[in-house]
């Protein structure tokens, strides 16, 4: 019985391990709502297809090559979503999670078909700055940009005043995303 408990606790410290690494690294992002960020992006669009994209070794490189960093582990494959209208393709929507300055923050980007940002949403973030960076102030800037784009603070987009760090994630975080588009689309 107690060889079984001790199992037990092992097997629990290992999970909780496991855990606490993955959460030092960001990537992997759900889209909570995609009958709304379909009717803002892509009015009159009726649904959405999925398209599971696994970089081979090559792509994966040329990926971490262009982002100027390795991608994060769990970032084996990627889910595009294929947004339909009549049965035919008006754009993409792509997720991401990026590591901002108070937790995680879940980015939603919107691509028509030329792979230029229709829009951009933060779905899910704990950041005090919460309002700023979810303002079309702010997001508004990523529209109509894409992987020809620096998309950085400080460059081509103005960071939230006492948000930079969250700022630095978003804009990171799109430009990643347009990165792999450009690459396994």
């Amino acid at each position: 019985m107690k060889f079984h408990r001790i199992k037990i606790v092992v097997a629990l410290a290992v999970a909780l391990s496991v855990a606490a690494t993955s959460s030092s690294y960001a990537a992997l992002c759900v889209w909570r709502k995609p009958d709304q960020d379909i009717k803002e992006f892509f009015p009159g669009a009726e649904t959405y297809k999925t398209e599971y994209k696994k970089p081979s070794g090559s792509q994966e490189k040329a990926i971490e090559k262009r982002i100027g960093t390795s991608l994060d582990p769990d970032e084996s494959e990627f889910k595009f979503y294929r947004i339909l209208n009549g049965g035919k393709q008006v754009g993409t929507i792509l997720t991401h999670l990026g590591k901002g300055q108070f937790g995680a923050i879940e980015i939603v980007v919107a691509l028509d078909n030329n792979a230029k940002i229709k829009g951009t949403a933060i779905q899910r973030d704990r950041e005090k700055k919460r309002a700023e960076l979810r303002s079309d102030k702010f997001l508004g800037q990523f529209r109509g940009k894409d992987k020809n784009d620096p998309i950085k603070t400080g460059q081509d987009i103005n960071p939230v005043p006492g948000a930079e760090k969250s700022s630095e994630t978003v804009a990171f975080s799109v430009r990643k995303l347009l990165v792999v588009y450009d690459i396994l689309n």
